[in-house]
């Protein structure tokens, strides 16, 4: 048997953006499913060793904001009540922890013809060519050269510290802070996505261990981490 927890939310913002936004909290990638009648991406991963599916669709487009679900499915079995409960602890927790920044619906789906069918097929061939100009790892890698020049950052904490990664001037920096003030810069790009790569190995890699997730879809997951502070 399984479980399914769902999220109907409503947002102005694109699908594409959604979906993105999803992909980080997650750390996969969710794939277009064309056989469906709305825009739809899914995807299956693992959380804690636990396989899990989820889903998000766009369910109407309306005149100033969007309708959305999100689902998550996982088996019973890995649901037990004997699983401790709160954020990341069972299906629940997860969806309460990944959906966070995402309010429900006051309603719990629109209706049958809310919405608009011509909105809803441009924002859906927006969402599916958003990022057709990223057929592989090297355009990948100089889409996230470009963010960091433009003002872009990627950041972590913890409870010792964090790290900053930016780029300034000429150069890309590594910066840490709290017990560390590690610092290493780079002006040849190659080192620097050298390094970056090894940096995430285990972010990008988490939920496929103890697999390694393909390389492509290892950069794409980094180009998702980016926090834009244009």
């Amino acid at each position: 048997m399984t479980a399914i927890r769902q999220l109907h939310f409503r947002d102005r913002r694109a699908p594409h953006e959604i979906q993105f936004a999803l992909e980080r909290e997650l750390m996969t990638l969710l794939q277009p499913a064309p056989e469906e009648a709305h825009l739809t991406f899914r995807a299956a991963s693992k959380c804690n060793g636990v396989p899990f599916r989820v889903l998000l669709r766009l369910e109407a487009a309306l005149l100033q904001t969007n309708c959305y679900l999100i689902e998550f499915e996982a088996a019973e079995k890995d649901l037990s009540a004997e699983r401790p409960q709160g954020p990341g602890k069972s299906l629940d927790g997860w969806l309460d922890l990944w959906t966070r920044h995402f309010s429900p619906a006051p309603a719990p789906a629109p209706a049958p013809d809310e919405g608009s069918v011509e909105r809803a097929q441009q924002l859906a061939e927006r969402a599916i060519a958003a990022e057709a100009h990223l057929a592989d790892v090297a355009s990948v890698q100089q889409e996230i050269l470009a963010a960091l020049r433009q003002g872009a950052t990627y950041s972590t904490a913890h409870k010792e510290g964090g790290t900053i990664i930016r780029f300034q001037r000429d150069r890309f920096v590594r910066a840490d802070f709290g017990e560390s003030d590690r610092r290493e810069e780079f002006r040849d790009e190659a080192a620097f996505l050298k390094f970056l790569r090894q940096f995430y190995h285990w972010e990008t890699s988490r939920n496929a261990s103890p697999q390694q997730v393909p390389e492509y879809d290892a950069w794409k997951l980094m180009l998702r981490l980016l926090t834009d502070k244009r």
